[in-house]
């Protein structure tokens, strides 16, 4: 399976541990040079739906946010234009477990119906089992999702519909890619999951996040912030529970099935 890892070009250090991991995998992997946090134009900001954010109370996006988002959608753009017709992306703060390259060649024969693998997992919430790899692994639901990007497996009809349906930024890239009930993609994830989160350095998204919170609770006031997140919570529970009955249906999802007859 063709791996994009998105990488800084100043995050030097960052791309020889990623080159390291695969190549004591034996996989190999096309490096995206990843946006700039420090360079954003007005026209990368102008792709963020901030009166969205504000009216559900969320915090404004940090840089390094922004940033993620549009490098993935970059990428997402390259597979939808040229294929191939299933992918694994990567952030360069990935780790990469031994049985990956067993787990995405599973994947690339696309055994069942999918238009999101989430490789990594970030939370204890409540896992579904569905299908079973031939490598052993489940891959099954979350409740109701999970977070974190470092690893994926998208297919080229999903980044396709991503593009189409997504043209401005209302959420970090791995909620955006996770909420099903928003984005209308078919999403499992793989347990025990063959991606992490390298700890080894502090996450420049992180710090970014930060800052972001404090100056948005400064501009417009803790009690005003907390109701809009309360109702946007409870408005989003009640789609987010009829959305994964769908879900565990198969009544949601941009690809079909491999014909395995033909």
């Amino acid at each position: 399976m063709k791996a994009f890892v998105i990488n800084l070009a100043r995050a030097g250090e960052r791309r020889r541990r990623m080159e390291e991991q695969f190549a004591a995998l034996g996989l190999e992997a096309a490096f995206h040079p990843a946006v700039d946090a420090r360079e954003l134009t007005p026209e990368h900001y102008a792709r963020v739906d901030r009166e969205t954010r504000r009216r559900l109370g969320l915090w404004p996006q940090a840089d390094g946010s922004i940033a993620n988002w549009i490098s993935q959608r970059q990428v997402m753009r390259e597979i939808a234009e040229n294929g191939p017709e299933t992918v694994a992306i990567f952030e360069d703060d990935a780790g990469l477990s031994a049985e990956l390259p067993a787990v995405l060649d599973a994947l690339e024969r696309r055994p069942f119906a999918f238009d999101v693998v989430k490789l990594n997992r970030r939370s204890p919430r409540t896992f579904i089992p569905c299908e079973r790899l031939e490598t052993g692994h489940q891959v099954g639901r979350v409740r109701y999702h999970d977070y974190g990007s470092e690893g994926y497996v998208i297919t080229r009809e999903a980044a396709r519909h991503f593009i189409e349906n997504t043209p401005l930024m209302m959420r970090e890239i791995d909620q955006a890619l996770s909420r099903f009930w928003e984005n209308g993609l078919n999403v499992f994830y793989v347990d025990p999951p063959v991606v992490s989160h390298d700890e080894q350095d502090d996450s420049q998204i992180e710090r970014d996040r930060r800052r972001a919170r404090k100056a948005h609770r400064r501009a417009e006031g803790v009690l005003s912030v907390t109701w809009r997140r309360v109702v946007s919570a409870l408005a989003r529970d009640i789609r987010r529970r009829a959305a994964f009955r769908r879900l565990q249906r198969g009544e949601i999802g941009v690809t079909p099935s491999v014909d395995k007859g033909a």
